[in-house]
């Protein structure tokens, strides 16, 4: 909606092209709504007051691929299910962050020379227990589950 796409993704350091991706897929998953439901309004989840609903959806539905940062290497993280350790890909927003998050669920994990976590977003560590109880302990720490 705003005049200028690119220098609005340049200052807030997006990736214009991505955003115009994402725009598209979310305008076809409005018409899928209406179409399947015949919804004739679709409410947003509220605003940036409000995007840990979203983030707590996509922990929800993702929680296969989350990492947690290493306590030792502050620039590290483990993932919870493979255990493999990885850091936050360079051109990410989130590579930037100081302190960097403590949990995120990611999209990808690229191997190179080094593993990277890519298209990451920041969850609460704590939302593991609650959101996904049987497959975390719900301690601060939220362990993965052993199979027994």
């Amino acid at each position: 909606k705003a005049g200028n796409k690119t220098g609005f993704a340049r200052q807030h350091s997006l990736n214009p092209a991505a955003l115009e991706r994402a725009a598209t897929i979310r305008d076809q998953l409005k018409d899928l709504i209406r179409q399947a439901w015949g919804a004739k309004q679709i409410a947003s989840c509220g605003g940036p007051t409000k995007w840990y609903i979203v983030r707590r959806a996509l922990l929800k539905g993702c929680f296969t691929q989350t990492a947690r940062r290493d306590e030792v290497n502050q620039n590290a993280y483990q993932t919870l299910l493979t255990r493999q350790v990885a850091k936050l890909h360079p051109q990410g927003v989130l590579f930037r962050r100081r302190p960097p998050p403590a949990c995120v669920v990611y999209a990808e994990l690229v191997t190179t020379t080094k593993n990277y976590l890519r298209t990451v977003t920041e969850v609460d560590p704590s939302w593991l227990g609650e959101l996904c109880p049987q497959h975390f302990a719900a301690t601060p720490k939220a362990t993965l589950r052993s199979e027994t």
